[in-house]
């Protein structure tokens, strides 16, 4: 998480959706920098608006406006099931190596997950479940190039992004009906994905 005072600006860390990039990009411009265990620097809207929002309070009477990425859900499982073959994971029970594609979303879809499936889910991130509140502006991970041209114009500073922490580039498939279940669990997910803004 980032926290921008003079622009009046919250970036919110979506785990697979470039944030290691975006946090080195500009992390020296922040005034806030939330980084390092996975659970502080991915804090979630909910937490954010239970005790970041109150500290960041203090110092302004304006609330800033809390932006962030969402990525199509399929592809955003593919890039952990690629996560979870790491090196680091092998001989863990976080580990997907050994398992399809397929596996690893029946893993996600089922209602105890494995613990190589259990990673959270992005309309959780991004929303709070008892106010029904949400970010105020979910920008397509599809659409970088114009969210980019957006913080940019907010932040007043070019932004040049690096590939750091990516998932192995390989091409993964998944069956028709384990999609239709993914599409019925998630919808809300989906939902969020189809209203994400894409243009500046």
């Amino acid at each position: 998480m980032l926290y921008f005072h003079k622009a009046g600006l919250v970036l919110l860390a979506t785990p697979k959706t470039g944030s290691t990039a975006l946090e080195k990009a500009l992390a020296s411009r922040a005034d806030i920098v939330l980084q390092g265990d996975a659970q502080i620097k991915h804090c979630t809207f909910q937490r954010y608006t239970w005790r970041m929002e109150k500290f960041i309070q203090i110092f302004t009477k304006d609330l800033p406006e809390t932006v962030a990425l969402i990525r199509h859900p399929e592809d955003w499982l593919s890039s952990w099931y690629r996560f979870r073959h790491g090196a680091w994971l092998v001989d863990t029970p976080r580990s997907a190596r050994g398992l399809s594609f397929d596996q690893f979303v029946e893993g996600y879809l089922a209602k105890t997950q494995p613990p190589y499936a259990a990673v959270g889910r992005q309309a959780r991130f991004l929303t709070n479940p008892k106010t029904g509140d949400q970010v105020d502006q979910i920008w397509c991970y599809d659409a970088m190039p114009a969210f980019l041209r957006f913080l940019e114009e907010r932040l007043q500073t070019d932004i040049t992004l690096e590939r750091v922490n990516t998932s192995p580039d390989w091409p993964v498939t998944l069956s028709s009906e384990l999609r239709a279940r993914l599409e019925a669990q998630y919808a809300q997910d989906y939902d969020l994905y189809a209203r994400a803004r894409r243009e500046q």
